[in-house]
């Protein structure tokens, strides 16, 4: 009974020195994980803006944005910043933005389009604009140029 015994514990011993071979071994590749690379769209920088009757029309073109795989923009979003014209322009303060509009993308863009978005204007009014391109993941791409605009 006592050699039993004996090969018994002897096979568990072979089964863990065989557990902590496999645990331990892993795949064999020894390195920091890494994030996948993240494409974002590319960012705007011809955005202008124009009174335009009632309203401020804000336009930007297409060039130099993809406009095909993960950096391609499948829409812009509009943010706009506001404050009474009369008071200074803090050159060093925050600029804050609220996101105001959304121009969606249905079709694949070409080369050179100009896309718009209107913004209903108050007088006595300073506003700065910007829009940011985002893709198919929702991931944003860099801030366009920024626009300032005083309605008097």
């Amino acid at each position: 009974m006592r050699a039993h015994r004996h090969g018994f514990a002897r096979g568990l011993a072979g089964l863990a020195v065989v557990a902590v071979v496999l645990v331990a071994g892993g795949c064999g590749i020894k390195k920091s994980p890494q994030l996948p690379e993240v494409k974002t769209p590319q960012g705007v920088n011809d955005l202008r803006a124009t009174p335009a009757g009632e309203d401020i029309l804000l336009e930007w073109t297409t060039a130099g944005l993809e406009r095909k795989g993960d950096q391609a923009a499948q829409g812009f979003y509009v943010y706009r910043a506001e404050e009474p014209a009369d008071g200074e322009v803090c050159a060093d303060c925050p600029i804050l933005f609220r996101r105001v509009g959304l121009v969606k993308i249905y079709r694949e863009l070409g080369a050179k389009e100009v896309l718009s978005f209107r913004e209903p204007k108050r007088s006595g009014m300073r506003y700065t604009f910007k829009v940011v391109a985002f893709n198919q993941h929702g991931l944003l791409g860099a801030d366009s140029n920024l626009v300032r605009i005083t309605m008097e």
